[in-house]
């Protein structure tokens, strides 16, 4: 296996790694967020639970598209780069419903190299030499992907 696919495969999984992190950081270690901040952020109106239900599905929905885009983009497949750009760009749209969130230092630390990584992990699936591996008409699968 080449190393440009070794370091492609590598900035995927270190970006879902650092972006799983993230989400799971500051319920694991709450003392990570000032004990006032967090008694505050308890302390705002809870949203109708209409709405949180939407939201969570639409959620679950997205996380099981972007799952799906991400193996795509692991395994080379022609319709990956497409659907991981736009499940990039629907999430980014749908972060405002999400509400006002909290997160410590590190937290954001580890959801911003998370969101660097797979902004490589895009540009590398267009415009490296990798590209053409995405190609629906790639027939050369010799170095065993």
């Amino acid at each position: 296996m080449s190393s440009s696919v070794l370091l492609f495969r590598g900035l995927v999984i270190i970006s879902v790694l650092t972006g799983f992190l993230s989400g799971v950081l500051d319920e694991r270690f709450p003392e990570l967020l000032p004990t006032s901040l967090l008694r505050a952020f308890n302390e705002l109106p809870k949203p109708p639970i209409e709405f949180a239900v939407s939201v969570s599905l639409l959620g679950f929905l997205g996380l099981g598209c972007s799952l799906a885009s991400i193996v795509g983009l692991y395994l080379f497949k022609p319709w990956a780069r497409g659907f991981a750009l736009a499940m990039t760009l629907l999430t980014m749209a749908f972060y405002p419903l999400y509400g006002v969130e909290v997160k410590s230092g590190w937290s954001l630390l580890l959801l911003d190299v998370s969101s660097t990584l797979w902004g490589a992990v895009l540009a590398m699936s267009y415009v490296s030499s990798l590209s053409h591996r995405f190609a629906f008409d790639y027939g050369e699968r010799s170095d065993e992907l």
